[in-house]
C-alpha cells in the first residue's frame, strides 16, 4: 500500500490549468518528539518532498472560507529522520522498519479554509484530513494547518498534531530493558513550496 501510494504521488499529473507547488530543497523541517524511561527524545528531517497543486477556482487574493480543491502528496525518506546518536537512529529505524518501506507518504483528502485572513499578510488557517503511511501502514490523521505567503511565488505550511505508534503499527521501541519509550509522540512540520514555473 505504502509503495502504491509513492507511485501515485510520484507519477501524478494534474491538469495544466491547476496551481502546482513543489517543495523545496531547503527552508522546510520536520520533527517527532516523544518520551521515554530515560528521557524525552527529538528526531527530525529537514527534507520533505512532495508537492501541493489548488484548483484554478480556489483565489488566495480572495478566499471564500469552505473546502477547497487541491491535491498534496508529500514524501520524507525515513533515512532522514535523526537525533543526535547513532544507536538510538538505529533503534529507530527498525522500528519503522526501514528496510521495506523506506519512505513516509502524505495524502490529502481533504481541506476546509476555516475563515478568510483577516489581512493580506494573515496565515490562512485550514483544517485537513489525510491518509499518513508509516511502515507500510496507513492512519487517518486530522490537523489544523497553517498557510503563509512568503512571498508571490512561495508558500509556507505549517501543523502539528499528535498520534500514537501503535495505531501506525509500530511497537514502542525497547532497549534490553534498559528502556521504553512512549505510545505517543507528537509531529510538527514546516514545509515550503514554490509555485512550478509556467511551461513556455
Amino acid at each position: 500500500m505504502g509503495g502504491t501510494l509513492v507511485l501515485l504521488a510520484l507519477s501524478t499529473r494534474a491538469a495544466d490549468d491547476w496551481v502546482r507547488y513543489n517543495a523545496q530543497p531547503a527552508g522546510s523541517k520536520v520533527k517527532v518528539e516523544g518520551t521515554s524511561t530515560l528521557h524525552d527524545w527529538l528526531v527530525e528531517s529537514k527534507l520533505i518532498g512532495g508537492y501541493i497543486e489548488f484548483d484554478p477556482a480556489f483565489n488566495p487574493e480572495k478566499p471564500a472560507p469552505g473546502k477547497v480543491n487541491a491535491r498534496v502528496a508529500v514524501i520524507i525518506p525515513v533515512r532522514q529522520l535523526k537525533s543526535d546518536k547513532t544507536a538510538m537512529d538505529n533503534v529507530m529505524y527498525d522500528a519503522l522498519k526501514e528496510k521495506e518501506h523506506r519512505r513516509i507518504g502524505y495524502r490529502l483528502t481533504e481541506i476546509t479554509l476555516k475563515e478568510a485572513p483577516k489581512s493580506p499578510d494573515a496565515p490562512f488557517l485550514f483544517d485537513t484530513k489525510g491518509e499518513l503511511v508509516v511502515a507500510g501502514v496507513t492512519n487517518q490523521v486530522q490537523m489544523p494547518v497553517t498557510m503563509t505567503r512568503v512571498d508571490k511565488d512561495k508558500l509556507k505550511f505549517s501543523g502539528s498534531t499528535s498520534v500514537k505508534m501503535t495505531s501506525l503499527g509500530i511497537e514502542p521501541p525497547t532497549k534490553f530493558g534498559a528502556f521504553s519509550t512512549g505510545d505517543q509522540v507528537k509531529l510538527t512540520f514546516e514545509w515550503l513550496t514554490a509555485r512550478k514555473a509556467e511551461a513556455k
